[in-house]
């Protein structure tokens, strides 16, 4: 009996390093997109140490009065910090498994333009082009419904659309993403006020609920949500009013 349970033991050990093994070359392959429940606003990035490029794309900014900011992209993130005489200072996590911007890229960093330029490394931000306001699309019931369905595309963080739907006084309406998948949405409700009109958890926020209502148009905007991974594809979202 001791020996099976010495055996048995050693066998579970044996699995549990093997998981973390596993689960560890997994990580190291894909990283963590750091850009997830981020603050700041979308820019674009690119970091380049050593002539490598490990960011070029969308990072999430969030920059400090005095010109500090954190940038959290695709797998890597870096630090920069505002120095005296003009100079600046930046660390970064480097590894893919590292949760920390624990490596330093130096502290000779100066203001070139839209970059942070050092002898390790180049750091640069733009801003994103304001992109032409999608068109509204109205929310249209059959005679008799009180249950319409939307569907739309989405290519990744950018894109977004916005719906609109006139309702009377005192009803309650609800909006929803149904057949969600692993294509999480998030959904902002505007009053005919301009206030909004649903309150905001820690979820994605693909579940929404008005009442009462006022009267007048009610605006319906939909995008992919920052706290889960982006995707491309459809979304189908249900709008119930009664």
């Amino acid at each position: 009996m001791k020996t099976y349970l010495k055996t048995s033991l050693i066998g579970m050990a044996l699995m549990t390093a093997l998981n973390l093994m596993l689960n560890t070359a997994a990580a190291s392959t894909t990283g963590t997109d750091w850009r997830k429940g981020a603050a700041g606003r979308e820019v674009n990035c690119e970091l380049q140490v050593k002539g490598k490029t490990y960011l070029n794309g969308t990072c999430m900014y969030d920059l400090d009065p005095d010109g500090s900011f954190r940038l959290m992209g695709n797998k890597y993130f870096v630090y920069l910090n505002v120095l005296d005489a003009g100079l600046a200072g930046a660390s970064w996590n480097e590894s893919l498994l590292s949760s920390h911007a624990h490596s330093l890229l130096g502290e000779d960093f100066k203001h070139q333009g839209s970059c942070w330029i050092g002898k390790n490394a180049k750091i640069c931000v733009t801003e994103k082009a304001v992109a032409k306001p999608a068109k509204v699309i109205p929310i249209k019931f059959a005679r008799g419904a009180v249950t319409a369905t939307v569907t739309g595309n989405f290519t990744g963080f950018d894109s977004q659309q916005t719906y609109s739907i006139a309702v009377r006084k005192g009803q309650t309406m609800n909006v929803e993403q149904v057949n969600t998948g692993n294509r999480r949405t998030t959904i902002w409700i505007t009053d005919p006020k301009g206030a909004d009109a649903s309150d905001a958890d820690l979820s994605c926020n693909n579940n929404k609920r008005v009442s009462p209502t006022l009267a007048g148009t009610y605006l319906i905007k939909v995008s992919e949500c920052m706290k889960a991974d982006p995707w491309k594809g459809s979304y189908t979202l249900k709008v119930t009013v009664k």
